[in-house]
């Protein structure tokens, strides 16, 4: 007996091809040319579907298929790159093509089927950029389009120490704190905290403390991410200066003096680094091979490289890494040797461009472009009526020649002085902060990565100023931190505390 196979499919969800067996001859027929018609309808269908693509491909102008920008990087370095890619190879791009909402300044550069265009100024925190490339055309369609991209901007991360005030009993002081915080918002978090921070730097993600201790010799710490600190080594009893970082290196540098009966060697303002990968502080060699005794020294911006000033007022350029395996200072011969720059009263600031700086002595300032070896002149704004005094300046990352310096100017007639900061530039100045009264002093002042703000630091009444007493890095128990806009001068926000950093 056989057994027919049943049909699972409902009749209404046959395949329309499929007839019946039993249809006559003509009826098949008639089947087959209804399927023959319809698929050649589908096929031409598909072909017309191809050859419109094709002529859209032909007739119209590049398209969009990629945007590509590092928002990061964009406001804290300049030459941050925006690459609009397409689905085409392109004609050459002019910078008449495009336009920037908000404007910036920028370069275009055409590379196959992408417009890459570059800001030498960082961009702006917090900012909605609009982007359009105008009469773009392929390199073998002469087809316009107009190419049209958006992005924002974030803001990084400050830090600033905040001290708590003192105490007259023993014992009951409050702790101090780093505190995490932006501009543009009034959320603060809570870094670090100890009975007494003398200063930190940030290290990416991490900070490194330097605590004062119960004798008044310091600590150092490393502080991570959540606040869990790891103690770091010192070469001994003593006090820390000049704490630095240099980013990307794991390395930290600090001048070094020894306690008056601190055990075993002692140290006057010896400067030294310190690997974070081994935690191992080793003394960095003068011209002799002893170690280095300094007045001021930094690292240069993005590199390991240090310039220092010893006591004779010589500036000293060190590479820190040998030259078998970038470990720090370990006295084998690929170590390169101290190289002498000259003789300077001050080494005032380091360049973000990480190959110049700024040195002064009484005969006027200079900068030093240590990649070309040259030295130029930095001409003071005159004032009439005035005597100047320029003291430290910062330069800005993405304007070459350009900087914020703190200026004093003595008025011999009334007896009185005056400070400000002053932004030069192009070989005009202009001021970007003036104290809001006569009793207010300017103590320091540092610019943020993208050159938007400054960070002034202020004693807001030097008649009624009180030291908080730390044996290093003391200050006014009012110290004050103004962040100030330097386009306009406009003071944005303001917080109780000082040594103001971006992460």
């Amino acid at each position: 007996m056989s057994i027919e196979p049943a049909n699972l499919l409902p009749a209404n969800l046959q395949p329309a091809n499929l007839q019946p067996a039993n249809l006559q001859p003509d009826e098949q027929q008639s089947a087959l040319r209804r399927f023959r018609r319809a698929l050649w309808i589908l096929v031409g269908g598909l072909v017309v579907a191809c050859l419109a693509l094709v002529a859209v491909n032909l007739l119209s102008g590049p398209r969009l298929t990629a945007v590509d920008v590092d928002t990061t990087s964009a406001v804290s370095s300049a030459n941050a790159r925006l690459v609009l890619a397409t689905n085409r190879q392109l004609a050459p791009v002019t910078p008449e093509q495009v336009s920037i909402e908000p404007a910036t300044a920028f370069h275009v550069t055409t590379s196959g089927n992408s417009v890459v265009i570059s800001f030498p100024q960082a961009l702006a925190y917090n900012t909605d950029y609009a982007v359009s490339v105008r009469e773009i055309t392929g390199s073998a369609v002469d087809r316009e389009s107009t190419l049209s991209a958006e992005f924002s901007t974030s803001e990084p991360s400050l830090y600033y120490l905040s001290r708590a005030a003192p105490s007259t009993e023993v014992g009951t002081r409050a702790a101090d704190r780093i505190l995490r915080t932006t501009i543009g918002s009034t959320d603060t978090a809570v870094a670090f905290e100890a009975p007494t921070i003398q200063q930190f730097v940030p290290m990416g993600s991490e900070l490194a403390v330097v605590t004062v201790n119960a004798d008044l010799a310091n600590a150092l710490y490393r502080v991570d991410a959540d606040g869990t600190a790891e103690v770091l080594n010192l070469p001994g009893v003593g006090l820390v200066h000049d704490l630095q970082a240099a980013p990307g290196q794991s390395l930290l540098g600090f001048r070094f003096t020894s306690a008056a009966d601190a055990p075993g060697p002692h140290y006057e303002n010896v400067l030294f680094v310190l690997d974070l990968r081994t935690n191992a502080a080793t003394a960095v060699p003068d011209l002799e091979g002893a170690p280095l005794s300094v007045t001021t020294w930094g690292f240069m911006a993005r590199r390991a490289d240090i310039v220092a000033q010893q006591y004779d007022s010589t500036l000293l350029l060190i590479n820190p890494l040998d030259q078998s395996g970038g470990n720090p200072l370990e006295n084998e011969p690929e170590l390169d040797p101290p190289v002498p720059l000259g003789q300077f009263a001050n080494l005032t600031a380091f360049a973000p461009d990480g190959v110049r700086i700024s040195v002064s002595d009484r005969d006027g300032q200079y900068v030093l472009d240590l990649s070309q070896g040259a030295e130029s002149t930095i001409v003071p704004q005159s004032v009439e009526g005035t005597t100047q005094y320029t003291a430290e300046l910062r330069f800005l990352v993405g304007q070459d020649g350009g900087y914020v310096q703190r200026v004093a100017e003595f008025n011999a007639a009334t007896g009185s002085a005056q400070q400000y900061l002053s932004l030069v530039h192009g070989g005009e100045a202009r001021t970007v902060y003036a104290p809001a009264s006569a009793e207010e002093t300017i103590v320091g002042f540092e610019l943020s990565p993208n050159d938007q703000f400054l960070a002034v630091q202020i004693v807001p009444n030097r008649g009624t100023e009180l030291s908080d007493g730390y044996p290093v890095n003391a200050a006014a128990t009012d110290a004050t931190t103004l962040f100030v806009n330097v386009a306009t001068g406009e003071v944005r926000r303001s917080v109780i505390g000082f040594d103001a950093t971006w992460q």
